[in-house]
């Protein structure tokens, strides 16, 4: 396992709005922890997540409608950063076989940093 590696993750059992069933996630290792990892789950893309339909056809991540979503070009994905979560590693199924570049791995540190800052000041 390695930072910004994309896994089917298996989430069913969960409750209220939280992603639920199968569905790919990036996952993040947790040092000194061997059986959990921080996941961030992915969706499919839909045009509630974009500003516009025209975005949404071209996929434009400049474009999307909310700061803690991240289009993922490498899944054709959204990444939800309001449902990260620490999962066990018994969740992952097996790997996509997709590792995101360092700068795709920036991005997403950066934007969960500055969603979970502005989730505790408000």
């Amino acid at each position: 396992m390695k930072n910004g590696e994309i896994y089917y993750i298996n989430f069913k059992g969960n409750r209220g709005s939280e992603i639920n069933n199968i569905h790919l996630g990036i996952i993040f290792t947790i040092p000194k922890v061997k059986n959990m990892v921080f996941c961030i789950p992915l969706t499919s893309p839909k045009e509630k997540h974009f500003k516009n339909i025209e975005a949404f056809k071209n996929r434009n991540h400049n474009e999307l409608k909310y700061q803690n979503l991240i289009y993922i070009d490498k899944t054709d994905s959204i990444a939800l950063l309001d449902q990260i979560r620490t999962i066990s590693i018994q969740r992952l199924i097996k790997s996509y076989n997709v590792t995101l570049d360092v700068s795709h791995i920036n991005l997403i540190i950066t934007k969960v940093n500055k969603f979970i800052k502005n989730v505790m000041i408000e």
